[in-house]
Parts: C-alpha cells; sequence; structure tokens
C-alpha cells in the first residue's frame, strides 16, 4: 500500500520557462529553484525578472528573510485588538537618539488611538513567541499634488525595540506587504524628526545606495522642510462669544471652509461632507459598544458663529491622552514630557483669519482644561494666521518629509511638491 504524500512533502516542480527566463537574464539557477523551495509565487519571481529591480543580491535577501519566517519563531501579522498591550510595551521600548537626548514617543494605554484617524491603515507587527519585537503603521490615501489627483503612501509610528535593533528586523518586517485588499500609494512619503540622523541609516538599508550619505546633506537628515506650530496651554481670556459644539447641520459649511482654506496645498485631501462626518462619527453612526475607545469626534469639533453664519471651524484631538513624548537626556538629569492636543480639520471664511485665530486660542484654553502642555497647529502654509497668533509666542518645530515615487530607483523629492499640507493625524 502506499501512502500519499502530504501537501508539505510532495516535491516541488521548477517551471522550465522560469528557468529559462532566468538565464536570458543572467541571475543564476539556483536562486530561482531556492525562490520555488521556499514556495515563493510564479507571479512573484516573473517580476523579478522582468523588472530592472531587485537584484539577485537582493533577492537572496529577500528570500533569507523569508525562511527565517517559515521555520523560525518570528511571524509577521497584522495587529489585532488584543495586541494593545504588546503593542503599547514595543513604543516604550523603542527610544530615538535626537541629538543629546533620547526621545521615546510613547503609545499608550491605547496604542491604535492615531491610526484610528487615519485612512487604509494596517499596523502591521514581528511578533516572536508573545513579544512584539517591531511594528508600523501604512495608511494610503487620495491627495493632490501638483494639481493632479494621485494616491499616496505614508508609513508612520515604525519601531525596532531598542534591544533588537541592527538584526534585520525592519527588514523582515516588510515581508507583510501589507493587506491584500489594501489602497497602494503611487507616491510613498514619511516624516523623519529634526537631528534624528540614525534613521538616515535605516532608510539607507531599505533603498539602498539610492540614498546619499548623511555628509551630502550638510549632517541632518534630507527631506522637505516641514513645521507646525506649538501653542502653549493656558487659559483663555478672550471672547468666547459665538463659539459653540459643532453638529451635523454645520457640516456642509465647515467642508466649504476647510477646501477653501487648504485647496492649494499639495498634499491636501479635499473634503467631503461624507469624510468629514465619518472622521467625526469616529468613524461609524450610532451607539458604540462599551468596550469602545473614544479618540476623537463630534464632542471635540468647535464652530464660531456670527450673525447666523459660522465663519471657522475645527477640532481638537486630544493626542496627549494615548500619545506622549519623553526626553530623556543621555548625560542624565530630569526627564520631560511632551503631550499635546492637535488641531484638526479647520478653516475659516476669506479674510477671516481673526476669527479662526480667536477659536485656536478658545482651544489653548481647551487643551490647558485637559492638563496638556500645548497645542499643535498645522498652520506653517498660512502666515497670516500664524501673525494672527503671535500673542501665544508660537514655538516652530521642523521635520524632514520623505518624497518618493513608487518603483524610481532614484530618491528624490519630486518638484511638484510645493506647498505640503499637514494633517496631525499623520504626524
Amino acid at each position: 500500500m502506499t501512502t500519499e504524500l502530504s501537501i508539505f512533502d510532495r516535491p516541488i516542480e521548477v517551471p522550465e520557462d522560469l528557468l529559462r527566463m532566468a538565464d536570458e537574464k543572467g541571475w543564476p539557477e539556483d536562486l530561482i529553484r531556492r525562490a520555488c523551495q521556499l514556495r515563493v509565487g510564479r507571479g512573484g519571481i516573473e517580476w523579478w525578472l522582468t523588472h530592472d529591480q531587485p537584484t539577485p543580491d537582493r533577492v537572496r535577501q529577500n528570500l533569507d528573510r523569508r525562511e527565517q519566517l517559515m521555520f523560525g519563531t518570528m511571524r509577521v501579522r497584522e495587529a489585532i485588538w488584543s495586541d494593545d498591550e504588546a503593542l503599547a510595551d514595543l513604543y516604550a521600548s523603542s527610544p530615538e537618539e535626537i541629538g543629546d537626548w533620547q526621545v521615546t514617543v510613547e503609545r499608550g494605554p491605547y496604542p491604535f488611538a492615531q491610526f484610528r484617524l487615519q485612512e487604509h491603515v494596517s499596523v502591521s507587527v514581528l511578533e516572536d513567541r508573545g513579544v512584539i519585537l517591531a511594528a508600523t503603521a501604512d495608511s494610503s490615501r487620495n491627495t493632490v499634488v501638483g494639481g493632479e489627483r494621485t494616491t499616496v503612501h505614508i508609513a508612520s509610528a515604525w519601531r525596532v525595540r531598542q534591544e533588537c535593533r541592527g538584526m534585520g528586523h525592519s527588514q523582515l518586517l516588510r515581508m507583510a506587504g501589507g493587506p491584500a485588499c489594501a489602497w497602494f500609494g503611487m507616491w510613498n512619503y514619511y516624516y523623519v524628526r529634526s537631528g534624528n540622523v540614525g534613521a538616515l541609516g535605516w532608510i539607507k538599508s531599505i533603498l539602498g545606495d539610492a540614498v546619499k550619505d548623511l555628509a551630502d546633506f550638510g549632517g541632518d537628515v534630507p527631506g522637505v522642510p516641514v513645521t507646525v506650530y506649538h501653542l502653549a496651554a493656558r487659559p483663555y481670556q478672550g471672547d468666547a462669544s459665538g463659539i459653540r459644539l459643532a453638529s451635523p447641520a454645520d457640516l456642509r459649511r465647515c467642508v466649504r471652509l476647510i477646501n477653501r482654506t487648504h485647496r492649494v496645498c499639495d498634499l491636501f485631501r479635499p473634503y467631503s461632507d461624507e469624510f468629514l462626518e465619518q472622521r467625526l462619527n469616529d468613524p461609524s453612526w450610532g451607539d458604540k459598544p462599551e468596550f469602545w475607545i473614544p479618540v476623537y469626534g463630534w464632542p471635540d469639533y468647535y464652530v464660531l458663529e456670527e450673525d447666523g453664519q459660522v465663519v471657522a471651524c475645527a477640532g481638537l484631538w486630544d493626542k496627549g491622552r494615548h500619545v506622549r513624548e519623553v526626553w530623556r537626556p543621555k548625560a542624565g538629569g530630569e526627564s520631560r514630557v511632551v503631550d499635546c492636543t492637535a488641531l484638526m480639520d479647520f478653516g475659516y471664511a476669506s479674510g477671516r483669519e481673526d476669527a479662526l485665530a480667536r477659536l485656536i486660542g478658545h482651544l489653548v484654553g481647551r487643551t490647558h482644561e485637559l492638563g496638556r502642555s500645548h497645542l499643535t497647529a498645522p498652520i506653517e502654509q498660512l502666515p497670516s494666521l500664524v501673525a494672527s497668533l503671535q500673542s501665544y509666542d508660537p514655538t516652530p518645530e521642523t521635520r524632514a518629509l520623505h518624497w518618493q515615487r513608487y518603483e524610481d530607483d532614484n530618491w528624490k523629492m519630486d518638484a511638484r511638491l510645493k506647498r505640503p499640507y499637514t494633517d496631525m493625524a499623520y504626524w
């Protein structure tokens, strides 16, 4: 009696046409055989053989990581509800080196808070026997760049546990590739904190020689400079007349004000009534289950109304409730915690910077009531508004925006990216 082999023991055939394609391209035959043995799909192998990238060395690295994930204890997967404590522990254990400081961006007690505000988001984790070693959040959305409609992808909150760095775990995490039904961005971008020179080595490990050495950029992180302003929390003592919480009846007017304010900016996603409503519904309408953790919604969205007309609108996301920065001096000494609120979904009528400035002042007061350190306002592209807020001593913070087209071998910023809009959900 013959025993039928299991699906795992059956010999794997190597298609002759793939070997022929590899030979024509000058690739070694053993590379294709190994890929088939590791069950790389035919479509993936054909992609390698019909494009300029990746190189054989990159494919070998890819196969090494695939083998490690297939036969070792590590797994790459999407995060699930029950990962909240383990994911918060990862972020608390993953500091950045910024000059004389060690900066830890803690995400807890609810580490998914910021990602809930992003569009088409997926949080991937690298796990080893119940411990999360690395994680990243990937989001894609429609937007406009250089006057043209396009789709962009942003990677954020990419972290590797401190004791695991230098082991290639970030490359293993990239093996996830994202959910099959996720949106795909034709442009990739992300923010790097000024002074985080260690990030360049990580970027080079992913993009290879397309990224220049740090010395070529004067010793700091390269990219398009993007600035937000911090307004220190303090009680509001100004005129609060006309300021109230928004209602669904205000949606259409608020959408018009938001689009009018930001329409000339690259990376601005034109709002619709449905988009703003869904964001403020956090994100679904109706009752929420008892375990649902509020992040940002109708109780956080305000308008300023004058003579029956809404002239300014803005939301206040209590970011510091679940996301905060802990700055520790490397030389020892007292640490400081930076927890903030963030200005969201804001706009104002033509010529009414004063109205939005008054509304922002009210939100600065609300920030003080929440016990946060400051309000972060992405108002770089509105210099007249910045001028209207000088009494709040706005302090700038600048980060580098990295910008790359999908499948572009040369890491570079496209000339069309002129006035980048910043949505604090992605900062």
